[in-house]
């Protein structure tokens, strides 16, 4: 499949997003556990890190040396300092689901997005056959 930077880029924040998703799911479903802390992902700093430092490192000749390919995985973060209940969860079902609200209109602006990369791709391809 054809893959140019900016596809992988979206790929990489689709696959963040997919998995707060979970993770916030997650802290839902535990909502009434007790001791139980809830859990968020810090992708979006990762990415953003990746991003900054794909732009900044650029081989210009290809007697420079490489650069190592910084690895831009996401990170599930747990909550323990904070207790929102006397049993010790910390878990608020409604800013749960206003992040879950938020972080599903992200993946869909990147799905968008991603699917008018790939409109464009191949409207390239088609306009060159001809």
């Amino acid at each position: 499949m054809i893959k140019t930077n900016l596809i992988n880029q979206l790929e990489k924040a689709m696959n963040g997003s997919a998995l707060r998703h979970s993770v916030l799911a997650n802290n839902l479903s535990n909502v009434n556990t007790p001791g139980y802390k809830r859990s968020d992902v810090s992708f979006r700093s990762t990415l953003d890190v990746a991003l900054e430092t794909e732009l900044q490192l650029k081989t210009t000749n290809m007697a420079h040396l490489k650069t190592v390919e910084t690895k831009t995985a996401p990170k599930v973060i747990t909550f323990s300092e904070t207790s929102l209940r006397n049993d010790g969860n910390n878990v608020d079902v409604d800013m749960e689901l206003a992040t879950l609200a938020e972080n599903n209109l992200y993946f869909n602006s990147l799905a968008q997005f991603l699917s008018s990369q790939l409109s464009i791709l191949r409207q390239s391809i088609s306009e060159g056959r001809r």
